[in-house]
């Protein structure tokens, strides 16, 4: 992820991702919690962390927080008692070697223009037998067009993978331990407004999802009223990997 192409929009809609109902929310987090919720862990990192929602589902005697954008990680200091908190690319974590006992990384993975690198750079700061928690969009039969449609609402949006793309960036290293795919259901004018698009652009988005074809719209469970969007469901995967 480049700063150029991303952080700008970010940094100036910090205040909508604190309060987006999408990164407040979800079951994504108490099966994390759930998951994880008798250890206490020493270091922990999360990664594009935007308003610092996922950090807080740890426990940990340390917590740490890294993003692209200024704004977000002052953010997540600020609400999320984050201990050390950093602006920098995912590409390239200011950290030492096997320094965290668990890296986290929540509904930002499709942002990377270089996802292997960040996997090797996850295995790198990992202790031995640390973990990733990773979650994020998945794709399969929606792919071409739910791609699409993201990039035409967020150009920084690079891609979204199918569950075999993303166990595949890291079989190298990490086993997978734990999966659970769950559907996440989105209010269509607060999620296509949160970058702050205007009137225009928020047409163009909605019109993208009315021209879809019929089974991509039942795939998407998409609510229409009146032709007008309410709401879209997209899938999101919960990925727990342990360093070999």
């Amino acid at each position: 992820m480049t700063k150029s192409k991303s952080s700008n929009g970010f940094d100036n809609s910090f205040a909508n991702y604190l309060i987006s109902s999408d990164h407040k929310y979800g079951d994504d987090l108490e099966i994390v919690k759930n998951y994880f919720n008798s250890i206490v862990f020493e270091t922990v990192l999360d990664v594009a962390t935007g308003a610092g929602h996922f950090s807080n589902v740890f426990n940990a005697k340390r917590k740490c927080a890294v993003d692209l954008s200024f704004n977000m990680v002052k953010t997540a200091k600020e609400k999320y008692s984050i201990d050390f908190a950093a602006v920098c690319d995912s590409g390239g974590l200011p950290f030492s070697d096997q320094s965290f006992d668990l890296v986290s990384c929540r509904i930002a993975f499709h942002h990377f223009t270089m996802p292997v690198l960040f996997f090797d750079e996850v295995y790198r700061i990992l202790k031995k037998s640390g973990y990733f928690v990773l979650v994020d969009s998945i794709v399969d039969i929606d792919d071409a067009y739910l791609n699409a449609i993201e990039y035409i609402r967020d150009n920084s949006h690079i891609r979204s993978y199918t569950v075999k793309e993303i166990i595949n960036f890291g079989s190298n290293f990490f086993r997978l331990e734990y999966f659970t795919n769950i559907y996440k259901k989105h209010n269509f004018k607060e999620w296509v407004g949160r970058l702050g698009a205007d009137e225009e652009h928020i047409k163009f988005v909605e019109n993208s999802f009315l021209n879809l074809p019929d089974d991509i719209k039942d795939e998407l469970k998409l609510e229409i009223v009146e032709n007008r969007i309410w709401s879209y469901t997209d899938k999101k995967g919960v990925f727990i990997f342990k360093r070999l």
